[in-house]
C-alpha cells in the first residue's frame, strides 16, 4: 500500500514547482509596517497558491537579492521599483501596487525643492535604489550611500544627514519601530507634494522557467482582479478606493504597453 501512494505521488512531487523569494530583512516588520510590501507580498502568495506553486521564501539583504537575480542565483525578489537598467537584467510582473516617495528631514521646515541647497546639503539615500536616481535628477551633489534604509534612516534622525529619501511605507515603519509612530510627530517630516509616485513589482531572473512562472502568476493575480479579491486587499492594507482606482489605470497602462 506505501508503495502504491508513493508511486501515484511521485509524479506530482517531481513535477512541483518551486520559486526561490528573497524578501526584505526583517520581514515580519515590513509585513506590519509598510503597506505596500504587505500587499506585494499577499498577491505573490496568493497568485502561486493558486498556480500550485510553493515559494521558498527567505530574507536577504534588498541589494544582494538584486544581484543574485541578476546572476540567476535566486528566482524571485519583492519590493522592487521599475527601472530600465533593471529591466535589462530581470522580468518585471505586472505593477502590484504604488508607493509615494519623499524627501524627508530630521526637523520641519518651510523650505520648498527649489529652495535647498543642493551643492551643501547632504542626502541620504539606499545603495542603487530608485531614490539614488531622484536625488540625481533632483540634483544633489553631495549623496551620501548606505546598503539599507534602516541606517539612512538612523544617520538622519541622529542629525548626521539633513536629508534622505524614503517610499512613506518605510518611512512608517522605520518611526514606528523607533516608537514614534506619527511623522509629523518627533520622527521624520515629508517635504510636500511627493517627489513621486512609484509602481512596486516582484522581478524574475530571466531563465525561460521563471519567465513562464512569473506570466502565469500575471495571470492568477488577472483573475483575482476581476472577481473583487484584489480590490479587497487593497483597501484591507491601508489603501483608499481612489488608490485602487489609480493603481488600476497604472496595472492598465502597463498592459497596454506589453501588447502594444
Amino acid at each position: 500500500m506505501k508503495l502504491f501512494i508513493f508511486l501515484f505521488l511521485f509524479p506530482l512531487l517531481s513535477f512541483a514547482e518551486t520559486l526561490s523569494v528573497a524578501l526584505y530583512v526583517n520581514h515580519d516588520d515590513h509585513l506590519k509596517l509598510s503597506r505596500s510590501y504587505k500587499l506585494n507580498w499577499l498577491l505573490l502568495k496568493l497568485a502561486a497558491e493558486s498556480e500550485g506553486i510553493t515559494l521558498d521564501a527567505k530574507e536577504d539583504l534588498w541589494l544582494r537579492g538584486l544581484n543574485f537575480i541578476k546572476e540567476k542565483k535566486l528566482d524571485a525578489l519583492i519590493g522592487v521599483y521599475y527601472s530600465a537598467e533593471r529591466e535589462n537584467f530581470s522580468y518585471y510582473s505586472q505593477p502590484l501596487t504604488i508607493d509615494n516617495l519623499y524627501l524627508y528631514s530630521q526637523k520641519p521646515h518651510s523650505l520648498t525643492l527649489k529652495d535647498i541647497n543642493k551643492h551643501q546639503d547632504i542626502v541620504g539615500v539606499t545603495t542603487k535604489s530608485f531614490a539614488e536616481q531622484i536625488a540625481q535628477e533632483i540634483g544633489f551633489t553631495n549623496i551620501y550611500h548606505k546598503s539599507s534604509s534602516e541606517k539612512v534612516f538612523d544617520l538622519l534622525i541622529k542629525g548626521k544627514l539633513q536629508y534622505a529619501i524614503f517610499t512613506e511605507s518605510l518611512a512608517n515603519k522605520h518611526c514606528n519601530l523607533r516608537q514614534t509612530p506619527k511623522l509629523n510627530n518627533s520622527c521624520i517630516y515629508p517635504m510636500q507634494p511627493a517627489l513621486v509616485t512609484k509602481t512596486i513589482h516582484t522581478i524574475y531572473n530571466k531563465t525561460p522557467r521563471v519567465i513562464n512562472i512569473a506570466k502565469r502568476l500575471d495571470s492568477a493575480i488577472d483573475k483575482f482582479v476581476d472577481k473583487g479579491k484584489v480590490k479587497m486587499l487593497f483597501l484591507s492594507c491601508g489603501y483608499s478606493e481612489k488608490e485602487y482606482k489609480s493603481w488600476l489605470k497604472i496595472r492598465d497602462n502597463w498592459i497596454n504597453k506589453d501588447n502594444g
